[in-house]
């Protein structure tokens, strides 16, 4: 009898600690508390500086992404140039030249915007035109250039294609293709010129590569998807628009004197969007067009989940190539850019759309 008492009491202490502990526990942790989701880190490496650069010349590829007279003018020692303006080689914008003729510089855009007014350049064939070339054609490209995965890509370009974005369409376009790796010089070349780094009018060229693309698909959404978002079928993305404030409120189909302002039907905004950060307010200032610092940026994007789906649209797809770039930079895990943007979406009859504030 004794021995079961002593058995009975052991029993009783063991359970009181066990229950004394659950109850510390639920004290620390409390009744109503979730588990913290996981903690993002910003990726503040891939915007480098001048100084970067040369500090790491002979072990990363640069690439100097403006046009050919540019970069033979004078570019950073070392600097490879694909022949012509990064973002104009990887769209489709041959497929206008029967139409258009052969334009006069890569921002000569009026022949274009004559065509559409006369009614010679169909809608078709522009958006056509405005898509990314085929992979094999891209693969080819970075092969010729030298690129492969296992090194560093850094690039940079001027004041013409960064103020619109144009710069980012080529960082967008390799980590598509699946390089790990890429980087954007903050700044661009004025950044170079301005810290009085010195330039080369030699050029430089890497022995060719086998570039294969290792695409990514989830980097790129599709019409569709945007129309499953926009009805409320696909839930629990994040929808951004990154076009300016009078674009998302439907009071303008297109920025100010767009040269393809008269290219789409609609205004307005593809429903369930969830925050408008025009591109432009993420440059520090309009003088040497580099970007605000990481917690600047982060209070822009702070009503979003870094762990979510973010979905970045535009006009065509030049500005959200800059803004899917500053969400690299803050530790964004899973962004993809709608390429179609609003030229396609916009000009859809059977599409939603919404207009006015939210």
């Amino acid at each position: 009898m004794e021995v079961k008492k002593n058995l009975m009491f052991k029993m009783m202490r063991n359970r009181s600690s066990l229950f004394f502990v659950i109850a510390l526990l639920l004290i620390i942790i409390g009744p109503g508390c979730k588990p913290k989701p996981e903690q993002v880190q910003p990726n503040p490496h891939l915007l480098v500086t001048p100084t970067d650069i040369e500090t790491n010349m002979g072990k990363w590829v640069v690439l100097d992404c403006r046009d050919k007279e540019s970069y033979n003018d004078g570019h950073i020692p070392g600097a490879i140039s694909l022949g012509a303006r990064c973002h104009v080689l990887i769209r489709d914008t041959e497929k206008i030249i029967p139409i258009v003729g052969k334009m006069k510089s890569d921002y000569d855009f009026e022949p274009i915007r004559q065509a559409i007014e006369d009614g010679k350049l169909d809608k078709k064939t522009l958006i056509a035109s405005l898509s990314m070339k085929p992979i094999e054609y891209l693969e080819k490209l970075f092969a010729r250039a030298g690129i492969t995965h296992d090194k560093t890509v850094v690039v940079y370009s001027d004041r013409t294609d960064i103020l619109p974005g144009y710069h980012a369409v080529p960082f967008f376009t390799l980590e598509y293709l699946g390089h790990k790796d890429v980087r954007i010089l903050d700044g661009g070349f004025d950044a170079w010129v301005a810290e009085g780094k010195s330039v080369e009018q030699k050029e430089s060229k890497l022995p060719p590569s086998d570039f294969k693309a290792k695409i990514i698909s989830s980097k790129l959404a599709t019409t569709d998807e945007a129309a499953k978002i926009a009805r409320g079928e696909i839930k629990d993305v994040q929808l951004v628009d990154s076009r300016l404030i009078d674009e998302y409120l439907g009071k303008a189909v297109s920025p100010p004197g767009h040269f393809l302002a008269k290219a789409v039907t609609h205004s307005g905004r593809i429903p369930n969007t969830v925050l408008n950060v025009p591109h432009f307010l993420q440059f520090a200032d309009m003088k040497t067009l580099k970007l605000k610092p990481i917690e600047k940026l982060d209070k822009m994007y702070l009503p979003l989940d870094k762990n979510k789906k973010t979905v970045l649209y535009c006009y065509i797809a030049n500005r959200i190539s800059f803004s899917y770039f500053v969400l690299r930079l803050l530790g964004f895990k899973d962004i993809a850019i709608y390429h179609d943007s609003w030229i396609v979406y916009g000009n859809d009859d059977s599409l939603p759309r919404v207009s006015g504030p939210r």
